[in-house]
């Protein structure tokens, strides 16, 4: 008798065993392979371009039915540049798996610098002396790594800063340092001071540089040859943000798509990265969200004399007006830059 329950007791411990595995495996069939952005099965560099066409706003969805189970490979519930830079290096083999399943709870993010406003204030106008509200942690110091070099990042590169004269000598930006202090595109339009074996020379981020380790840099051709020898195809480097060499006022470029539900604002002519931008709405200012392509966007805003407030790494704050977003009833079909009346100290 005790054998009999004994055999019993075992064949329900198994079916049941058997129907969790089963049911495990059916959800993972279900969910679809994680990276797998076309759903053809395979994780490979087509699935990171359909990323980057998503993140840049080329196409406005990625075609498979749950996107964020198949292209937030982080787990924190959203589908940005991290994403993409992760994308990249499984795809090449830098790392082998993916860390959705392991992801830590989301840290608490650092605080970036702000002046506090006073609500309900008229609107104030362009500032001819900046503020400075205290410049973000250690944005001044010495970085030492390695760059490769590269031809392409004067055309369709992540910061959309095009057009890009031929003769510019340009880089492309690891992500660790492209989304310092946790904002995305931070360092995007910034001037670096690069130093080799062979001496200095002075560059523009363009773009990303997604699988490079941090602190690298992709250099064009021109720089990399100024400052080490082309058939080393890789050299030590040491590097640090210096001021842009521009003697006029910032610009914006308002791109396409810009109307008075949804605006996109990007800083150009900045001497140093520009990491935050605020509007004036209801006589309050209110945060702009820096995107993965080097734009600033804010939904519902009142464009007649829309007055913004950029800060830069040094965490000096500047106040302008852009006054020609488009207005009621109205959209940008083509980005076009608008001068600004401001620019940061050296």
């Amino acid at each position: 008798m005790g054998v009999f329950v004994m055999k019993k007791f075992l064949c329900l411990f198994l079916t049941t065993i058997l129907i969790q595995a089963f049911s495990f495996v059916s959800t993972c069939d279900k969910q679809g392979l994680v990276g797998d952005l076309n759903d053809d099965g395979i994780v490979n560099s087509i699935d990171a371009t359909i990323l980057k066409r998503f993140l840049l706003e080329v196409i406005d969805s990625l075609p498979v039915e749950n996107p964020l189970w198949y292209a937030d490979l982080d787990g924190d519930e959203m589908i940005d540049s991290n994403d993409y830079v992760i994308l990249s290096r499984y795809i090449l083999n830098i790392i082998d798996k993916f860390p959705k399943s392991t992801v830590p709870e989301s840290p608490t993010p650092k605080p970036t610098p702000t002046s506090e406003p006073t609500p309900g204030t008229p609107a104030p106008g362009p500032t001819s002396e900046p503020v400075n509200v205290g410049a973000y942690p250690d944005w001044d110091r010495v970085r030492t790594s390695y760059a490769t070099y590269t031809g392409s990042g004067y055309a369709g590169g992540a910061c959309l800063l095009d057009p890009i004269p031929l003769d510019m000598e340009i880089t492309a930006l690891n992500p660790y340092d492209y989304n310092s202090y946790g904002i995305e595109a931070a360092l995007a339009g910034a001037y670096l001071e690069v130093t080799g074996v062979k001496g200095t020379t002075v560059v523009y981020v363009t773009d990303l540089y997604p699988e490079g380790g941090d602190g690298a840099l992709d250099l064009c051709p021109t720089s990399f040859d100024k400052i080490g020898n082309m058939v080393d195809g890789r050299i030590d480097i040491s590097w640090r943000i210096v001021a842009a060499p521009i003697d006029k006022n910032v610009s914006y470029r308002i791109k396409e798509g810009t109307s008075p539900s949804w605006v996109a604002i990007q800083v150009r002519d900045h001497k140093y990265p520009v990491l935050k931008m605020e509007i004036y709405q209801n006589g309050e200012w209110h945060d702009m969200k820096k995107m993965f392509w080097n734009h600033f966007i804010y939904e519902n805003v009142d464009t007649t004399t829309p007055t913004i407030r950029i800060t830069d790494i040094r965490g000096y704050v500047l106040t302008d007006v852009i006054d020609s977003l488009p207005g009621p009833g109205e959209i940008a079909e083509e980005a076009y830059i608008v001068p600004g009346n401001v620019q940061f100290p050296d």
